[in-house]
């Protein structure tokens, strides 16, 4: 069966289960999930403590307190270190976790995937938090769940979803420095039987630099109603935003040139329906159907030119639970996805040889996974995926259809977890990954088969990852955990310059599969909490990770001076957090040091090291003067230098750590936001 009759028998089995789910009979309300409780790391919820692997949870509460614009910016609180971004709110930021690479990474939103099928690397700053309750971050290689891409983890979103009974709502407002302004507003309304959750959210700020400007704005509306015991579910969302990028480098020798003109622009939106119906005692059936499409506009030029990369997708994910006893439960699940893009070279768009193409996708997998409470405390979990995938390239200008290539991928994954008690938790875990090349990457080696008539094939990456970790909660209020991660991934995909100096240009730069690398991470944290009356508390985190090119692995090249996957991987990155609550007063702080890295140098485009640290200052109060209305002041990136254009140009904080976080691109100065929230 191909994959497009196979993906229209999902989509006819999601309308065929959602006409039986209104017949279906009335089982008791299920419980809602508790905050110690992750969504994402299994097939089905499982307490933190009893899954083998590292999982980091923000729920709402928190996500309010830290008012994070995008993804980006959680991630930088979340993982400390792991987050790269090329300058102010809305810039490129790509996530590298525990050393793996940026397009090693898989966003989710309520279990499906967000990822641009023409990006490299799932962009963090364009990622809107409107409408998000709860983001979990899961480590290590997650493919048996998620397929293509989970090599370094997940993370994943999950939407405002059904409150308590009756009407409830917030609305806020944000002003600041660099000239911010936002607001925001959100509603929920639950009946016994159905519900409605809606919002909607605008905000401008600058980033320090003249026409350096950030505007965000998005909406989201959610129905869901039980017939009996089976619940339905319908969705909409829509965010985008536009954010300039004026640092970049002109001529030959290159030189940096500021260009405010220059911006990138990106918007998704999503729409679908979901389904969970208990059919028996102890199976569940539940399936999601999403339409998913976005466009993202990259600069290409001093005036706006823009370069412009569109895609559409159907995904269907049918998941079926069996539970046969509380010892042990099986959930298999089938999905289908369908995407069709348009993209050509963006490296080069301006040339003559940048064709334009149109891509179709088309990816069938199927999952296994299995849990089993071996002895009281004692959890296996174990996994079996296998995909299929093939990428079609047709040339818009003459229509001319070719097969980019077509792939097969198997992986497993397996850890145990052992709690001998609340002072200790262990685990380890084993597991495979893999990265089919996306639509983007097969149109630049199409490009290059156009003008010299030679194959460029390439092949999925492919991982293996080895986890180690121990946790555990002493005398009621100390926290610790290690968690140690090693990971290789060989069939590196690398982009090849054309090299061949031929003339006419022939324009003939390639990806292909090139090298391996291994990145090993080993992370500690400590923390205490308590007080009655007054509580407070605090948290010291350590980690230390390398990221060694094992093609050149001989002294003075073993971190990858001849391969660009080895930067901006920091060595060593240390965090601190404390806070301090008394009555309707709270106070927060935390301070990062992202150690020295290996990065790119701007105008020579080489490897280098950043040498010195980048550390970074947040400072937060908050009060509730009045029973429903919350007053936040936070400050940011209190320890940044605020810069001047001829500042960067000149190139007077390049040696300055605290300056920017990727070389090149500066880290917006300090600044400070004053939030309002009512609440009914």
């Amino acid at each position: 069966m191909g994959h497009s009759r196979v993906l229209f028998f999902l989509a006819a089995l999601s309308a065929a289960a959602l006409g039986a789910a209104a017949a279906a009979a009335g089982d008791p309300e299920r419980k809602p999930g508790e905050a110690t409780v992750t969504v994402s790391a299994e097939a089905q919820p499982v307490e933190v403590t009893r899954t083998p692997a590292p999982v980091r949870i923000v729920e709402a509460e928190e996500l309010a307190r830290l008012g994070s614009r995008t993804l980006a910016e959680l991630l930088e609180v979340l993982q400390p270190g792991a987050l790269m971004a090329s300058g102010g709110t809305g810039a490129s930021a790509s996530a590298f976790l525990n050393g793996t690479l940026s397009r090693n990474v898989v966003v989710l939103l309520d279990g499906l995937r967000l990822n641009d099928p023409t990006a490299v690397s799932p962009d963090l700053g364009t990622l809107s938090l409107i409408g998000i309750a709860r983001v979990e971050l899961v480590l290590g290689p997650a493919s048996v769940l998620y397929g293509s891409d989970a090599i370094g983890g997940v993370i994943a979103l999950t939407s405002l979803g059904r409150g308590t009974e009756g009407f409830q709502g917030q609305a806020g407002l944000k002003l600041g420095t660099d000239g911010l302004l936002g607001g925001t507003a959100q509603v929920q309304l639950s009946g016994p039987r159905t519900w409605l959750a809606a919002g909607a959210e605008a905000l401008k700020q600058d980033n320090g630099f003249p026409g350096d400007a950030f505007r965000q704005a998005g909406g989201f509306l959610r129905l869901g109603t039980k017939l009996g015991a089976t619940e339905l579910t319908a969705f909409y969302r829509n965010a985008g935003q536009t954010a300039s990028v004026p640092f970049t480098t002109t001529g030959y020798p290159a030189q940096r040139a500021y260009q405010p003109g220059r911006e990138t622009r990106a918007r998704q939106e999503s729409w679908g329906a979901s389904l969970r119906w208990p059919l028996a005692s102890g199976l569940v059936l539940e399936n999601t159907l999403q339409a998913l499409s976005g466009n993202t506009s990259d600069p290409n030029g001093p005036l706006r030119q823009q370069t412009d990369r569109t895609f559409r997708r159907l995904e269907d994910q049918l998941t079926l639970h069996w539970t046969p006893s509380k010892d042990f439960r099986l959930s298999g699940r089938l999905e289908g996805r369908e995407d069709t893009s348009h993209a050509r070279n963006y490296y080069d768009p301006s040339t003559f040889a940048a064709v334009r193409y149109r891509g179709e996708g088309r990816d069938l997998a199927g999952a296994l996974e299995a849990r089993w409470t071996l002895a009281p405390g004692l959890d296996w979990v174990a996994g079996l995926r296998r995909d299929a995938g093939r990428r079609d390239l047709a040339r818009v200008d003459t229509g001319q259809r070719s097969r980019a290539g077509s792939a097969e991928a198997g992986t497993w994954r397996s850890g145990i977890n052992w709690v001998l008690g609340p002072e200790l938790r262990l685990y380890a875990s084993a597991g495979q990954g893999f990265r089919m090349p996306n639509t983007t990457e097969f149109a630049l080696n199409a490009q290059a088969e156009g003008q010299d008539a030679k194959t460029y094939p390439i092949a999925p990456e492919r991982s293996r990852t080895l986890q180690l970790g121990a946790t555990g909660l002493l005398a009621g209020h100390w926290e610790y955990r290690l968690e140690a991660q090693r990971t290789r991934v060989s069939d590196l995909l690398a982009y090849v310059y054309d090299t061949s100096f031929a003339f006419p240009a022939l324009f003939t730069s390639h990806y292909a599969n090139q090298g391996a690398i291994r990145a090993q991470s080993l992370e500690g944290a400590l923390g205490w909490r308590g007080g009655s009356e007054v509580a407070w508390g605090w948290e010291l985190i350590l980690r230390s990770q390398e990221t060694r090119d094992l093609d050149h692995n001989q002294e003075g090249q073993r971190f990858g001076q001849r391969n660009t996957a080895i930067v901006r991987h920091p060595f060593f990155t240390g965090a601190i957090r404390g806070f301090l609550q008394a009555r309707s007063w709270r106070a927060d702080l935390r301070f990062d040091r992202v150690g020295s890295r290996y990065d790119i140098q701007d105008t020579t485009y080489q490897v280098i090291s950043t040498r010195r640290p980048y550390q970074d200052l947040s400072l937060g109060l908050s009060h509730e003067p009045l029973k429903h209305l919350t007053l936040a002041l936070r400050g940011e990136q209190l320890l940044q230098p605020r810069q001047s254009v001829q500042d960067w140009l000149s190139g007077r904080y390049d040696r300055d750590g605290n300056a920017a976080l990727v070389y090149g691109f500066p880290a917006p100065g300090p600044r400070w936001t004053l939030a309002a929230t009512w609440r009914w």
